[in-house]
């Protein structure tokens, strides 16, 4: 019953208009977050999610500039903090994991535009000193896909090896505590991770970090590591976030470090998380992935920019996927908001 009032619901939600959401389910501001912006491959990114062309990205600048008023990150502070109003039609623009294409790509074309923007880094890996495990998984499934046979060097570590499609979906569910796993998996199928890190220099520097702050772009931190916070311990989450607050406030020189979670903040304690923020004042506020769906006041949900909707026929992750329109991304993000608010009012009407 509870399946099929839920279908109802998302048929209903689709058939709502973009404009009757945007008048009477009032958010501010909206918020859009990329990862990659590239016409380049971008191998070491683009089978965890899609790469936006630069036409595309430079595309929904347009948009946002035509549609919104772009605001920066101390407008969203002081508004969130202090009851300072934003302007109509509020938008802000945020970047994770800080990939050098931030500095090369998206900041010319943000600058072009005078479009603010928050640029998120997982400290770890700041000048090049560490490897995102799972960028060594998109750089085993690129190769996977380059010669498919290769697959049969991991017939010893998993029965998944038997069908390209198989042994690349094990690889996807690899985390964190498999990297060793991850880099012997690289050496048997020849990826040479540490030379492309040495040579491509995938993520930002301090340099270029510095020079984009004083260009008034605002930096945050996305933990040190990219962990899922949900798996960790309290201390270990307060570690992940002060620790690399504290890095981009060292390399930055700023007050207050915005910080946003990698994957989501499911699953985290928001006592847990206020009172970090209390205990350490330059921790500022705090951006999840929910779209448009409202959270506690030091917490700002965002659109990912990057997303396959099913009615722009995107099909798995690569470079194979339809990005959708940030007005198709709007919408959808206003109706998984509008559906869970009904189903959270059953809920209550339900305890009553």
């Amino acid at each position: 019953m509870k399946s099929l009032f839920l279908k109802i619901l998302q048929f209903i939600a689709r058939l709502i208009p973009l404009g009757v959401y945007s008048s009477r389910l009032r958010r501010e501001p909206i918020d859009f977050f990329y990862h990659a912006v590239s016409d380049e491959p971008m191998e070491h990114a683009r089978w965890l999610y899609s790469v936006v062309p630069v036409a595309q990205f430079d595309a929904a600048l347009q948009y946002i500039r035509t549609t919104y008023t772009p605001v920066d990150y101390h407008q969203l502070h002081a508004h969130c903090t202090q009851g300072q109003p934003l302007p109509t039609n509020a938008a802000h623009i945020s970047f994770d994991d800080g990939f050098r294409e931030c500095f090369s790509i998206a900041r010319p074309l943000l600058l072009d535009y005078e479009i603010p923007c928050t640029f998120f880094v997982a400290t770890d890996w700041i000048d090049n000193r560490a490897m995102f495990y799972r960028n060594k998984i998109s750089l085993c499934v690129e190769r996977l896909h380059v010669t498919p046979s290769d697959r049969s060097n991991l017939a010893a570590l998993t029965s998944d090896a038997t069908t390209p499609d198989a042994v690349i979906h094990w690889l996807k569910q690899l985390r964190l505590p498999d990297e060793p796993l991850i880099d012997e998996i690289c050496r048997m199928l020849g990826v040479d991770w540490e030379s492309f890190l040495s040579n491509e220099k995938p993520y930002l520097t301090r340099k270029q970090i510095q020079q984009m702050c004083a260009e008034g772009f605002v930096i945050g931190a996305h933990t040190k590591t990219h962990r899922k916070l949900m798996d960790l311990s309290d201390a270990e989450i307060e570690t992940e976030i002060v620790e690399s607050c504290q890095l981009v406030q060292q390399i930055t020189g700023q007050a207050i470090v915005p910080f946003s979670f990698p994957h989501s903040a499911f699953g985290v304690s928001r006592a847990l998380l206020a009172d970090i923020r209390a205990r350490h004042p330059l921790v500022g506020l705090l951006f999840d992935t929910k779209g448009v769906q409202q959270d506690v006041g030091f917490i700002v949900n965002r659109i990912w920019a990057e997303r396959s909707l099913p009615s722009s026929g995107g099909s798995g992750v690569g470079v194979e996927r339809k990005l959708s329109s940030l007005p198709e991304l709007l919408h959808n993000a206003y109706q998984e908001a509008w559906v869970d608010e009904v189903m959270s009012l059953g809920r209550k009407l339900r305890g009553k």
